[in-house]
């Protein structure tokens, strides 16, 4: 089965409310699972989640949702999947030590925030296909870089395939396993539908 992940924009309302942003995030999310779910041949509707928020599979599709502010990324697949999308900004330095080793800082050959979110959402795709959250980020780690867009990670004895796509100032990542994705990243949608 080829990949299809979608990112989709989200449009940015002044004066939102947290809470009402975090729903308006998770909608736009769920709209671009099902522009993947039509693009796949998965069902539109019936995604699942666990009590904890864990994507439950349907039939032989996993899934797997992501947001942040302006972008929202979906992806569904046969098999074990996950997907991560951050925006490219500085943060704490701390954070470097806090998400990556030496070693991992050596493959991606610099300590730029560009390679600080290249290696945090290929560990958080990672979690995500494994099911579990960011409580067990220094238990992942990045052990080939393979080109600017491919990289492998482990977690719990097992090797993945991340793969990159960089848009509008954001960095999405999903797990792959063979092919590379089609990625589609979508035009806004009208909020009275999807």
């Amino acid at each position: 089965m080829i990949l299809h992940p979608v990112l989709v924009p989200i449009p940015v309302v002044d004066r939102l409310p947290p809470r009402q942003r975090v729903q308006q995030q998770r909608d736009y999310a769920r709209r671009a699972l099902r522009r993947c779910a039509g693009l796949c041949g998965a069902p539109a509707e019936g995604w699942l989640q666990s009590p904890d928020g864990a994507p439950l599979p349907q039939r032989i599709y996993h899934w797997s949702i992501a947001h942040k502010r302006r972008w929202a990324a979906a992806v569904i697949a046969d098999h074990l999947v996950g997907i991560d999308i951050e925006h490219i900004a500085p943060r704490r330095h701390s954070l470097f030590d806090a998400v990556g080793g030496e070693n991992e800082w050596r493959l991606l050959g610099d300590r730029s925030w560009h390679s600080f979110f290249r290696l945090f959402t290929a560990k958080e795709a990672t979690l995500k296909a494994n099911g579990v959250g960011i409580g067990y980020l220094s238990a992942c780690r990045v052990v080939k870089v393979a080109d600017a867009r491919h990289v492998v990670t482990e977690y719990d004895g097992r090797r993945w395939r991340i793969e990159h796509c960089e848009h509008d100032g954001h960095i999405a990542a999903v797990t792959c396993s063979g092919d590379d994705a089609v990625w589609h990243v979508l035009a806004p949608i009208p909020a009275s539908g999807a």
